[in-house]
């Protein structure tokens, strides 16, 4: 087996497991296979809207079996750096995945005419406006530090189209204030870091479907 070196998997999800709703054909198999073989996996995203629950919840659909706590992504690799570097407070452009992760890492999501703003802190989020994308610029413009959860400008939607990703709307903040976010998801090293912890460390093996 090609993963017999390795003693962790970290596993894409969209164009590795599924392209949604439909499941990569053998993908369920290989994973059941690395089980057999009592190998250590780690199901990685860049999705930062859902939660770990909702994503096992989405791989139990295309019959992948998975446990929330096995499901790392880039909302809690994001949560996990900023509460190291003991943040206090964000604004946040993004969804339940990334509001559940900061709350859970004890940081607590604030308007933008809070007294005091930590982080701009960007997801995907299908809810964003131009005020919402308005208040983060003036932000950041004001010197707050910007982190994105990641880059995608885009995501595959059904019927092979592409949709505006997390990448689109931190472009759009970047793009007025001439700022330049820091990027946790990949192909960054911090949702891989963050990742191969979740899976007990070791020599990983990173199965994906794009370099970037």
């Amino acid at each position: 087996m090609l993963a017999d070196p390795y003693d962790a998997i970290l596993l894409d999800l969209d164009g590795v497991l599924y392209r949604w709703p439909e499941p990569i054909e053998g993908a369920a198999e290989a994973v059941r296979a690395l089980r057999d073989a009592s190998k250590r996996i780690a199901f990685v995203t860049n999705n930062a809207s859902r939660t770990p629950a909702q994503v096992a919840e989405r791989l139990a659909s295309v019959g992948v079996d998975a446990k929330p706590e096995e499901i790392v992504t880039s909302a809690l690799a994001t949560a996990t750096l900023l509460a190291e570097r003991g943040v206090g407070s964000a604004f946040v452009v993004g969804e339940e995945g990334l509001l559940e992760a900061l709350g859970d890492a004890g940081i607590r999501v604030v308007d933008a005419s809070a007294d005091e703003v930590d982080v701009v802190v960007v997801g995907f989020d299908r809810g964003a406006d131009y005020t919402k994308l308005k208040d983060a610029s003036v932000l950041v413009e004001r010197g707050v530090s910007l982190v994105a959860s990641n880059a995608d400008a885009s995501f595959p939607a059904p019927g092979g189209e592409s949709w505006p990703g997390a990448g689109a709307l931190l472009a759009a903040i970047e793009t007025t204030t001439g700022a330049r976010g820091e990027v946790v998801g990949k192909p960054e090293p911090p949702l891989f870091e963050r990742a191969l912890a979740s899976a007990g460390g070791g020599r990983p093996l990173v199965v994906g479907d794009r370099l970037d």
